[in-house]
């Protein structure tokens, strides 16, 4: 009997030990690593959701490009925090790990240190991914206009905003352009230029383009222009009826609109980087997402996935 019990306890002994190796060794396996994904969880939890002042260029820009907050499409959360200026946004959201906000590519580049830019369907926030198409938070800025509606005047700004010059003066007002192939432009092919330029379109192009027609206009004094910010759709209606000798467009230029006969052109690109703390572990977002984000239907940093 005694020799059975310790058979037994022996065997009860072995299981024992058998079972806390297993348990060992099961807490000593290597853990899977998520660093670089959106897949762990995060702790920062509400997000704290950063917009522009209504008026800013950025915010119309952003809020056009993502789809909410204009016509016909939902509000933004009545939680944002409103904050003005890039600079503003980007100093906001540097002290503050749980916010979300967006900002010109100007300001990222500045502030690198301090802001975390996010890829947008696993593309990066740069220059070139815009020029080449494939950032989402872009948009085409477009000139529109009748050929028989120009005279010589028309026909020498468009030459300029072409140039390397002109483009110049277009990206020193925060837009993207491509320089590669532009040639200086030669103003000695547009003598003694006299003549108004009636301007109008998109109020986001309006700076770019007022920038633009203000170096023009003072290569050739005796030419003058006037500029009314009505919105792309007005500014591609009037091109085509001549209420505009040139039109602009914030946006892309719809089927109808390229079928009616009109010439144009792209100018520049507008680019927007979604921005967070540097100690958020989010690194990716889509568009939809942004767009949930902005909205309030996604309101925690756990449902970024």
């Amino acid at each position: 009997m005694k020799k059975l019990m310790s058979i037994m306890a022996a065997a009860a002994l072995t299981f024992s030990l058998a079972a806390c190796g297993s348990k060992t060794e099961t807490s000593e396996q290597p853990q899977t690593s998520t660093e670089g994904s959106n897949t762990e969880t995060t702790s920062l939890g509400v997000i704290d959701v950063v917009s522009r002042e209504e008026g800013s260029g950025t915010r119309s820009a952003f809020e056009e490009i993502i789809g909410f907050n204009v016509d016909g499409e939902d509000p933004m959360t009545s939680n944002a925090t409103i904050k003005d200026g890039n600079g503003v946004v980007a100093t906001y959201v540097a002290g503050n790990e749980s916010a979300i906000g967006y900002v010109s590519f100007v300001t990222l580049e500045e502030k690198a240190s301090e802001l975390k830019g996010l890829t947008v369907d696993g593309v990066e926030p740069t220059a070139a991914n815009v020029l080449e198409g494939t950032y989402g938070v872009s948009r085409p800025f477009m000139m529109v206009y009748k050929d028989e509606n120009l005279t010589d005047v028309e026909r020498a700004f468009i030459d300029f905003l072409a140039s390397k010059d002109g483009l110049e003066v277009l990206e020193s007002t925060g837009t993207i352009v491509d320089t590669a192939n532009a040639e200086d432009f030669d103003m000695s092919k547009y003598d003694n230029l006299t003549g108004n330029m009636t301007l109008g379109g998109s109020t986001s192009t309006e700076k770019a383009v007022k920038a633009a027609a203000d170096e023009f206009t003072a290569l050739f004094p005796k030419v003058t222009y006037t500029y009314d910010g009505t919105g792309s759709g007005t500014g591609v209606k009037n091109a085509q009826d001549g209420t505009y000798t040139l039109g602009f467009a914030s946006r892309e230029l719809k089927e109808s609109e390229i079928e009616s006969g009109l010439a144009y052109s792209t100018l520049c690109m507008d680019g927007i980087a979604v921005v967070v703390n540097k100690e958020n572990s989010t690194n990716d977002i889509t568009l939809e997402q942004i767009r949930e984000v902005y909205t309030g239907k996604i309101t925690d940093w756990n449902e970024v996935k």
